[in-house]
Protein backbone atom coordinates (compact mmCIF):
# COMPACT_ATOMS: atom_id res chain seq x y z
CA UNK A 1 0.00 0.00 0.00
CA UNK A 2 2.58 2.66 0.95
CA UNK A 3 4.42 1.71 -2.41
CA UNK A 4 1.04 2.62 -4.26
CA UNK A 5 0.82 5.39 -2.79
CA UNK A 6 4.54 6.87 -2.95
CA UNK A 7 4.01 5.58 -6.56
CA UNK A 8 1.12 7.91 -6.83
CA UNK A 9 2.73 10.62 -4.97
CA UNK A 10 5.76 11.11 -7.34
CA UNK A 11 3.04 10.85 -10.45
CA UNK A 12 1.44 13.44 -9.26
CA UNK A 13 4.69 15.20 -8.33
CA UNK A 14 5.91 14.81 -11.98
CA UNK A 15 2.42 15.92 -13.69
CA UNK A 16 2.56 18.72 -11.55
CA UNK A 17 6.74 20.23 -12.86
CA UNK A 18 5.26 19.76 -16.68
CA UNK A 19 1.66 20.95 -16.40
CA UNK A 20 3.29 24.39 -15.93
CA UNK A 21 4.69 24.64 -19.17
CA UNK A 22 8.81 25.76 -19.92
CA UNK A 23 10.46 26.48 -16.96
CA UNK A 24 12.84 28.88 -17.38
CA UNK A 25 16.09 30.14 -15.64
CA UNK A 26 16.19 33.26 -13.77
CA UNK A 27 19.68 33.34 -13.40
CA UNK A 28 22.62 35.07 -15.17
CA UNK A 29 23.53 33.47 -18.40
CA UNK A 30 26.95 32.10 -17.23
CA UNK A 31 24.81 29.86 -14.70
CA UNK A 32 22.41 29.17 -17.32
CA UNK A 33 25.81 27.61 -19.53
CA UNK A 34 27.19 26.24 -16.13
CA UNK A 35 24.17 24.05 -15.86
CA UNK A 36 23.49 23.25 -19.18
CA UNK A 37 27.23 21.85 -19.19
CA UNK A 38 26.47 19.81 -16.52
CA UNK A 39 23.31 18.59 -17.33
CA UNK A 40 24.96 17.76 -20.88
CA UNK A 41 22.00 19.70 -22.29
CA UNK A 42 21.57 22.15 -24.96
CA UNK A 43 20.56 25.63 -23.69
CA UNK A 44 16.53 26.58 -25.06
CA UNK A 45 16.90 30.89 -25.32
CA UNK A 46 13.35 32.65 -26.29
CA UNK A 47 14.87 35.95 -27.66
CA UNK A 48 12.05 38.61 -26.97
CA UNK A 49 11.50 42.17 -26.79
CA UNK A 50 8.45 43.79 -24.27
CA UNK A 51 6.43 45.27 -27.51
CA UNK A 52 6.30 42.57 -29.43
CA UNK A 53 3.35 40.72 -29.94
CA UNK A 54 3.82 37.52 -31.14
CA UNK A 55 6.13 36.95 -28.64
CA UNK A 56 3.39 37.45 -25.87
CA UNK A 57 1.27 34.97 -27.94
CA UNK A 58 3.94 32.45 -27.64
CA UNK A 59 5.05 32.51 -24.04
CA UNK A 60 0.81 32.87 -22.96
CA UNK A 61 -0.64 30.37 -25.50
CA UNK A 62 2.58 28.02 -26.72
CA UNK A 63 4.80 27.79 -23.74
CA UNK A 64 2.80 27.30 -21.34
CA UNK A 65 1.22 24.35 -22.80
CA UNK A 66 1.64 20.60 -20.98
CA UNK A 67 2.96 18.65 -23.88
CA UNK A 68 5.62 21.57 -24.52
CA UNK A 69 6.92 21.63 -21.14
CA UNK A 70 7.44 18.17 -21.14
CA UNK A 71 9.77 18.16 -24.27
CA UNK A 72 11.67 21.73 -23.63
CA UNK A 73 11.88 20.83 -19.44
CA UNK A 74 13.67 17.63 -20.37
CA UNK A 75 15.14 18.50 -22.94
CA UNK A 76 17.19 21.70 -22.88
CA UNK A 77 18.03 24.62 -20.00
CA UNK A 78 15.76 27.03 -20.70
CA UNK A 79 15.91 30.93 -20.60
CA UNK A 80 14.44 34.24 -21.59
CA UNK A 81 16.15 37.18 -22.95
CA UNK A 82 14.74 40.31 -23.29
CA UNK A 83 16.90 41.69 -26.38
CA UNK A 84 16.58 45.25 -25.66
CA UNK A 85 17.72 45.01 -21.42
CA UNK A 86 20.88 43.53 -19.69
CA UNK A 87 22.43 40.59 -20.77
CA UNK A 88 20.06 40.24 -23.27
CA UNK A 89 21.78 43.50 -25.54
CA UNK A 90 25.00 41.45 -25.81
CA UNK A 91 23.60 38.00 -26.68
CA UNK A 92 21.23 39.37 -29.03
CA UNK A 93 24.09 40.86 -30.91
CA UNK A 94 26.69 38.64 -30.67
CA UNK A 95 23.90 35.86 -32.30
CA UNK A 96 22.51 38.02 -34.77
CA UNK A 97 19.34 38.37 -34.03
CA UNK A 98 17.18 40.72 -36.01
CA UNK A 99 13.51 39.95 -35.61
CA UNK A 100 11.10 38.61 -32.60
CA UNK A 101 10.78 36.39 -31.17
CA UNK A 102 14.03 34.59 -32.22
CA UNK A 103 14.42 31.34 -30.70
CA UNK A 104 18.25 30.27 -30.22
CA UNK A 105 19.55 26.80 -29.17
CA UNK A 106 23.24 26.89 -27.85
CA UNK A 107 25.67 24.55 -27.51
CA UNK A 108 26.92 25.43 -23.75
CA UNK A 109 30.22 23.47 -24.00
CA UNK A 110 31.47 26.46 -26.61
CA UNK A 111 28.27 28.11 -26.87
CA UNK A 112 27.84 27.69 -30.60
CA UNK A 113 24.85 28.10 -32.18
CA UNK A 114 23.36 24.59 -32.70
CA UNK A 115 20.37 26.55 -34.77
CA UNK A 116 17.95 28.88 -34.50
CA UNK A 117 14.43 29.29 -35.36
CA UNK A 118 11.68 31.99 -35.22
CA UNK A 119 8.50 33.94 -35.15
CA UNK A 120 4.81 32.38 -33.71
CA UNK A 121 3.78 28.74 -34.37
CA UNK A 122 1.22 25.95 -33.67
CA UNK A 123 2.05 24.07 -30.27
CA UNK A 124 2.98 21.00 -32.74
CA UNK A 125 5.05 23.19 -35.05
CA UNK A 126 7.09 24.27 -31.95
CA UNK A 127 7.36 20.49 -30.86
CA UNK A 128 9.12 19.30 -33.98
CA UNK A 129 11.69 22.30 -33.56
CA UNK A 130 12.53 20.96 -30.42
CA UNK A 131 13.31 17.29 -31.64
CA UNK A 132 14.99 18.78 -34.70
CA UNK A 133 17.08 20.84 -32.32
CA UNK A 134 17.81 17.70 -29.89
CA UNK A 135 18.56 15.40 -32.78
CA UNK A 136 21.03 18.20 -34.10
CA UNK A 137 22.71 18.59 -30.45
CA UNK A 138 23.37 15.12 -30.09
CA UNK A 139 24.61 14.51 -33.65
CA UNK A 140 21.73 11.59 -34.19
CA UNK A 141 21.36 11.07 -37.54
CA UNK A 142 18.14 11.69 -39.23
CA UNK A 143 16.94 9.72 -42.47
CA UNK A 144 18.24 11.86 -45.32
CA UNK A 145 15.70 13.36 -47.71
CA UNK A 146 16.80 11.94 -50.51
CA UNK A 147 15.80 8.70 -48.83
CA UNK A 148 12.14 9.59 -47.49
CA UNK A 149 11.28 10.85 -50.98
CA UNK A 150 12.69 7.77 -52.77
CA UNK A 151 10.19 6.20 -50.85
CA UNK A 152 7.64 8.38 -51.01
CA UNK A 153 7.62 8.28 -55.06
CA UNK A 154 7.46 4.30 -54.70
CA UNK A 155 3.71 5.25 -53.55
CA UNK A 156 3.91 2.44 -51.65
CA UNK A 157 3.44 3.64 -47.76
CA UNK A 158 0.99 4.84 -44.89
CA UNK A 159 -0.32 7.70 -44.21
CA UNK A 160 1.68 8.54 -41.19
CA UNK A 161 4.66 8.26 -43.55
CA UNK A 162 2.71 10.14 -45.58
CA UNK A 163 1.88 12.95 -43.19
CA UNK A 164 5.64 12.86 -41.89
CA UNK A 165 7.16 13.16 -45.59
CA UNK A 166 5.36 16.58 -45.88
CA UNK A 167 6.35 17.59 -42.35
CA UNK A 168 9.79 16.71 -44.08
CA UNK A 169 9.22 18.63 -47.15
CA UNK A 170 7.83 21.80 -45.07
CA UNK A 171 11.13 21.68 -42.30
CA UNK A 172 13.41 21.55 -45.82
CA UNK A 173 11.35 24.92 -47.15
CA UNK A 174 10.02 22.90 -50.11
CA UNK A 175 7.21 23.13 -51.42
CA UNK A 176 3.75 20.87 -49.54
CA UNK A 177 1.17 21.68 -52.06
CA UNK A 178 1.48 18.31 -54.34
CA UNK A 179 1.82 16.19 -51.44
CA UNK A 180 -0.74 17.40 -49.19
CA UNK A 181 -3.25 16.87 -52.65
CA UNK A 182 -1.95 13.21 -53.22
CA UNK A 183 -2.53 12.78 -49.55
CA UNK A 184 -6.11 14.29 -49.74
CA UNK A 185 -6.75 11.35 -52.63
CA UNK A 186 -5.04 8.76 -51.02
CA UNK A 187 -6.00 8.67 -47.73
CA UNK A 188 -8.73 11.13 -46.79
CA UNK A 189 -12.46 9.91 -47.93
CA UNK A 190 -15.75 11.94 -47.78
CA UNK A 191 -15.67 11.43 -44.29
CA UNK A 192 -12.49 12.70 -43.16
CA UNK A 193 -11.71 12.19 -38.95
CA UNK A 194 -11.10 14.94 -37.18
CA UNK A 195 -7.20 14.29 -36.95
CA UNK A 196 -6.87 14.53 -41.07
CA UNK A 197 -8.76 17.67 -40.95
CA UNK A 198 -6.90 19.06 -37.86
CA UNK A 199 -3.64 18.26 -39.89
CA UNK A 200 -4.48 19.48 -43.12
CA UNK A 201 -5.47 22.84 -41.39
CA UNK A 202 -2.05 23.04 -39.59
CA UNK A 203 0.02 22.55 -42.79
CA UNK A 204 -2.26 24.38 -45.11
CA UNK A 205 0.20 26.49 -47.12
CA UNK A 206 0.50 29.58 -49.47
CA UNK A 207 0.53 29.03 -52.84
CA UNK A 208 -2.07 26.23 -53.19
CA UNK A 209 -3.37 25.21 -56.51
CA UNK A 210 -6.74 25.37 -57.18
CA UNK A 211 -7.93 22.12 -55.98
CA UNK A 212 -6.43 22.19 -52.62
CA UNK A 213 -7.59 25.70 -52.22
CA UNK A 214 -11.07 24.88 -53.02
CA UNK A 215 -10.98 21.81 -50.51
CA UNK A 216 -10.02 23.83 -47.96
CA UNK A 217 -12.67 26.43 -48.47
CA UNK A 218 -15.29 24.01 -48.36
CA UNK A 219 -14.27 22.49 -45.44
CA UNK A 220 -13.28 25.76 -43.49
CA UNK A 221 -15.84 25.96 -40.76
CA UNK A 222 -15.25 22.21 -39.94
CA UNK A 223 -11.01 22.45 -40.22
CA UNK A 224 -11.79 25.95 -38.47
CA UNK A 225 -13.64 24.28 -35.03
CA UNK A 226 -11.34 21.56 -35.11
CA UNK A 227 -8.05 23.94 -35.13
CA UNK A 228 -9.65 26.47 -32.24
CA UNK A 229 -10.61 23.93 -30.08
CA UNK A 230 -6.81 22.01 -30.23
CA UNK A 231 -4.67 25.08 -30.87
CA UNK A 232 -5.61 29.43 -31.57
CA UNK A 233 -2.41 29.83 -33.27
CA UNK A 234 -2.91 27.04 -35.79
CA UNK A 235 -6.36 28.31 -36.53
CA UNK A 236 -4.78 31.63 -36.73
CA UNK A 237 -2.33 30.36 -39.27
CA UNK A 238 -4.28 28.78 -41.26
CA UNK A 239 -6.65 31.60 -41.54
CA UNK A 240 -4.41 34.06 -42.77
CA UNK A 241 -3.06 31.89 -45.08
CA UNK A 242 -6.38 30.69 -46.70
CA UNK A 243 -7.25 34.53 -46.82
CA UNK A 244 -4.32 35.87 -48.57
CA UNK A 245 -4.73 32.77 -50.88
CA UNK A 246 -8.09 34.02 -51.78
CA UNK A 247 -6.81 37.70 -52.01
CA UNK A 248 -3.78 36.34 -54.46
CA UNK A 249 -6.56 35.02 -56.76
CA UNK A 250 -8.50 37.90 -56.62
CA UNK A 251 -5.14 40.20 -57.65
CA UNK A 252 -4.79 37.60 -60.83
CA UNK A 253 -8.27 38.50 -61.66
CA UNK A 254 -8.21 42.22 -61.80
CA UNK A 255 -4.61 42.13 -63.92
CA UNK A 256 -6.29 39.98 -66.28
CA UNK A 257 -7.67 41.10 -69.80
CA UNK A 258 -11.58 39.66 -69.36
CA UNK A 259 -14.71 41.06 -70.67
CA UNK A 260 -16.11 43.68 -68.02
CA UNK A 261 -19.43 40.22 -67.17
CA UNK A 262 -16.40 37.42 -66.74
CA UNK A 263 -14.29 39.54 -64.33
CA UNK A 264 -17.31 40.16 -62.10
CA UNK A 265 -18.40 36.51 -62.47
CA UNK A 266 -15.33 35.09 -61.02
CA UNK A 267 -15.01 37.90 -58.50
CA UNK A 268 -18.31 37.04 -56.83
CA UNK A 269 -17.69 33.85 -56.42
CA UNK A 270 -14.42 34.45 -54.63
CA UNK A 271 -16.83 37.14 -52.89
CA UNK A 272 -18.32 34.58 -51.56
CA UNK A 273 -15.05 32.61 -50.07
CA UNK A 274 -14.18 36.13 -48.39
CA UNK A 275 -17.33 35.46 -46.76
CA UNK A 276 -16.76 32.28 -45.63
CA UNK A 277 -13.47 33.06 -44.28
CA UNK A 278 -13.59 36.56 -42.52
CA UNK A 279 -14.14 37.42 -39.61
CA UNK A 280 -16.65 39.37 -38.30
CA UNK A 281 -17.10 42.67 -41.15
CA UNK A 282 -14.23 42.51 -42.09
CA UNK A 283 -15.90 40.41 -45.28
CA UNK A 284 -17.63 43.48 -45.96
CA UNK A 285 -15.02 45.60 -45.75
CA UNK A 286 -12.86 43.68 -48.20
CA UNK A 287 -15.24 42.78 -50.55
CA UNK A 288 -16.02 46.63 -51.20
CA UNK A 289 -12.35 47.19 -51.27
CA UNK A 290 -11.72 45.35 -54.47
CA UNK A 291 -15.40 45.98 -55.95
CA UNK A 292 -13.73 49.72 -55.53
CA UNK A 293 -10.45 48.69 -57.44
CA UNK A 294 -12.40 46.97 -59.86
CA UNK A 295 -15.06 49.68 -60.53
CA UNK A 296 -12.14 51.70 -61.15
CA UNK A 297 -10.17 49.44 -63.56
CA UNK A 298 -13.78 49.26 -65.65
CA UNK A 299 -13.77 53.52 -65.29
CA UNK A 300 -17.63 52.54 -64.11
CA UNK A 301 -17.90 56.23 -62.01
CA UNK A 302 -21.75 55.59 -61.05
CA UNK A 303 -20.95 52.01 -58.99
CA UNK A 304 -17.36 53.23 -57.92
CA UNK A 305 -19.48 56.40 -56.31
CA UNK A 306 -21.98 53.80 -54.84
CA UNK A 307 -19.48 51.98 -53.46
CA UNK A 308 -17.21 54.82 -52.28
CA UNK A 309 -20.54 56.29 -50.46
CA UNK A 310 -21.00 53.25 -48.88
CA UNK A 311 -17.62 52.29 -47.56
CA UNK A 312 -17.20 56.23 -46.23
CA UNK A 313 -20.77 55.38 -44.06
CA UNK A 314 -19.75 52.03 -42.70
CA UNK A 315 -16.13 51.88 -42.43
CA UNK A 316 -14.75 55.45 -42.43
CA UNK A 317 -16.83 57.78 -40.37
CA UNK A 318 -18.16 55.62 -37.49
CA UNK A 319 -15.57 55.82 -34.35
CA UNK A 320 -15.47 52.03 -33.59
CA UNK A 321 -13.94 51.92 -37.11
CA UNK A 322 -10.98 54.81 -36.69
CA UNK A 323 -8.34 52.10 -35.56
CA UNK A 324 -9.05 49.94 -38.38
CA UNK A 325 -8.66 52.77 -41.15
CA UNK A 326 -6.08 51.97 -43.46
CA UNK A 327 -4.70 49.09 -41.75
CA UNK A 328 -5.67 45.80 -40.11
CA UNK A 329 -4.85 44.19 -37.03
CA UNK A 330 -3.34 40.59 -37.31
CA UNK A 331 -5.13 37.97 -35.78
CA UNK A 332 -1.91 35.54 -34.05
CA UNK A 333 -4.60 33.88 -31.89
CA UNK A 334 -8.25 32.57 -33.17
CA UNK A 335 -9.29 31.88 -29.66
CA UNK A 336 -8.38 35.41 -28.39
CA UNK A 337 -10.59 38.54 -28.61
CA UNK A 338 -9.09 40.60 -31.62
CA UNK A 339 -6.95 43.07 -30.54
CA UNK A 340 -7.69 46.89 -31.09
CA UNK A 341 -4.58 48.73 -32.49
CA UNK A 342 -3.94 52.06 -31.74
CA UNK A 343 -5.03 54.83 -33.78
CA UNK A 344 -1.91 56.41 -36.28
CA UNK A 345 -3.90 60.04 -36.42
CA UNK A 346 -1.61 60.78 -39.37
CA UNK A 347 -2.27 57.83 -41.15
CA UNK A 348 -5.51 57.93 -40.77
CA UNK A 349 -5.98 61.18 -41.11
CA UNK A 350 -4.55 61.20 -44.35
CA UNK A 351 -6.89 58.65 -45.43
CA UNK A 352 -10.20 59.63 -44.79
CA UNK A 353 -8.68 63.10 -46.43
CA UNK A 354 -8.04 61.34 -49.40
CA UNK A 355 -11.52 59.80 -49.95
CA UNK A 356 -12.73 63.55 -49.44
CA UNK A 357 -11.25 64.82 -52.36
CA UNK A 358 -11.84 61.05 -54.33
CA UNK A 359 -15.65 62.00 -53.94
CA UNK A 360 -15.22 65.33 -54.84
CA UNK A 361 -13.41 64.10 -58.24
CA UNK A 362 -16.55 61.67 -58.40
CA UNK A 363 -19.67 63.90 -58.04
CA UNK A 364 -20.86 67.61 -57.78
CA UNK A 365 -23.89 66.27 -55.66
CA UNK A 366 -25.01 68.23 -52.16
CA UNK A 367 -24.96 64.64 -50.47
CA UNK A 368 -21.35 63.94 -51.39
CA UNK A 369 -20.42 67.20 -50.51
CA UNK A 370 -21.67 66.68 -46.77
CA UNK A 371 -20.03 63.12 -46.91
CA UNK A 372 -16.72 64.59 -47.84
CA UNK A 373 -17.02 67.79 -45.38
CA UNK A 374 -17.45 65.03 -42.59
CA UNK A 375 -14.07 63.16 -43.16
CA UNK A 376 -12.58 66.17 -43.71
CA UNK A 377 -13.40 67.14 -40.37
CA UNK A 378 -12.50 63.99 -38.72
CA UNK A 379 -8.86 63.84 -40.53
CA UNK A 380 -8.41 67.77 -39.54
CA UNK A 381 -9.55 66.45 -35.89
CA UNK A 382 -6.95 63.65 -35.88
CA UNK A 383 -4.22 65.95 -37.51
CA UNK A 384 -4.76 69.10 -37.92
CA UNK A 385 -1.66 69.35 -40.62
CA UNK A 386 -1.01 72.23 -43.79
CA UNK A 387 -1.20 68.57 -45.66
CA UNK A 388 -4.53 68.15 -44.64
CA UNK A 389 -5.84 71.90 -44.80
CA UNK A 390 -4.41 71.62 -48.29
CA UNK A 391 -6.63 69.17 -49.56
CA UNK A 392 -9.53 70.37 -47.98
CA UNK A 393 -9.07 73.21 -50.28
CA UNK A 394 -8.72 70.74 -53.19
CA UNK A 395 -12.01 69.31 -52.36
CA UNK A 396 -13.49 72.72 -52.20
CA UNK A 397 -12.49 73.14 -55.54
CA UNK A 398 -13.68 70.49 -56.98
CA UNK A 399 -16.76 70.71 -55.66
CA UNK A 400 -16.86 74.06 -57.92
CA UNK A 401 -16.26 76.67 -55.08
CA UNK A 402 -13.36 77.73 -56.77
CA UNK A 403 -13.22 81.27 -55.56
CA UNK A 404 -13.49 80.33 -52.01
CA UNK A 405 -10.67 77.49 -52.53
CA UNK A 406 -8.02 79.99 -53.80
CA UNK A 407 -8.96 82.32 -51.17
CA UNK A 408 -8.23 79.47 -48.27
CA UNK A 409 -5.43 78.06 -50.24
CA UNK A 410 -3.55 82.01 -50.47
CA UNK A 411 -4.32 82.05 -46.63
CA UNK A 412 -2.69 78.45 -46.28
CA UNK A 413 0.40 79.32 -48.40
CA UNK A 414 1.24 82.36 -46.07
CA UNK A 415 1.18 79.99 -43.14
CA UNK A 416 3.30 77.69 -44.53
CA UNK A 417 5.86 80.75 -45.88
CA UNK A 418 5.79 82.06 -41.61
CA UNK A 419 6.49 78.99 -40.65
CA UNK A 420 9.05 77.56 -43.47
CA UNK A 421 6.94 74.33 -44.34
CA UNK A 422 8.31 71.89 -46.27
CA UNK A 423 5.50 71.36 -48.65
CA UNK A 424 5.05 75.09 -49.33
CA UNK A 425 6.15 74.88 -53.19
CA UNK A 426 4.08 71.80 -53.11
CA UNK A 427 0.60 74.11 -51.96
CA UNK A 428 1.82 76.84 -54.34
CA UNK A 429 2.13 74.29 -57.48
CA UNK A 430 -1.75 73.46 -55.96
CA UNK A 431 -2.85 76.82 -56.31
CA UNK A 432 -1.31 77.78 -59.78
CA UNK A 433 -3.70 74.41 -60.87
CA UNK A 434 -6.45 76.55 -59.77
CA UNK A 435 -5.79 79.64 -61.08
CA UNK A 436 -5.02 77.78 -64.46
CA UNK A 437 -8.69 76.43 -63.78
CA UNK A 438 -7.88 72.42 -64.05
CA UNK A 439 -9.96 70.00 -63.42
CA UNK A 440 -10.27 67.42 -60.52
CA UNK A 441 -6.78 68.74 -58.79
CA UNK A 442 -5.35 66.07 -57.15
CA UNK A 443 -3.28 66.26 -53.70
CA UNK A 444 0.37 65.84 -53.21
CA UNK A 445 0.91 63.40 -50.33
CA UNK A 446 3.96 62.89 -47.53
CA UNK A 447 6.88 62.30 -48.37
CA UNK A 448 8.50 59.06 -46.93
CA UNK A 449 11.11 59.91 -44.21
CA UNK A 450 14.03 57.44 -44.73
CA UNK A 451 13.92 54.60 -42.20
CA UNK A 452 16.11 54.54 -39.46
CA UNK A 453 18.83 51.62 -39.49
CA UNK A 454 18.88 49.85 -35.98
Amino acid sequence: MKKILLSSFLLFSALTVFSQGIEFEHTSWSEVVKKAKELNKPIFVDVYTSWCGPCRVMATQVFTRPEIGVKYNQGFVNVKIDAEKGEGIVIAKKYEVKSYPTYLFINPSDESLVDRSGSSMPAADFNDVADKMLNKFSGKKEISFAELDAKYKTGDYDEVFAQAYIKRLKAEGKSIVEALGKYISKFVTNTPTTDQLFFLGSNFPKGADSNLYSYMINNYKVIDAILCKKDGIAAASFYRNLREETKTKIEDILSRKLLVSEKEAQLNKLFENIKTVEIGDRSNKKILEFKMRLYNLNADTLQLLQASRAYANEFLLPTDKTSSIGSETIIMDKNAPIPVAPVDSVRTSDYCSNFAVTLSKLSKDRQDKKLASSLLKKALALNNSFVVKNKMNIATYNFGEKKAAIIQQSKLIAEMKSSNDEYLADAETTIQKMKNNESNISPFSYRKKPTRKH
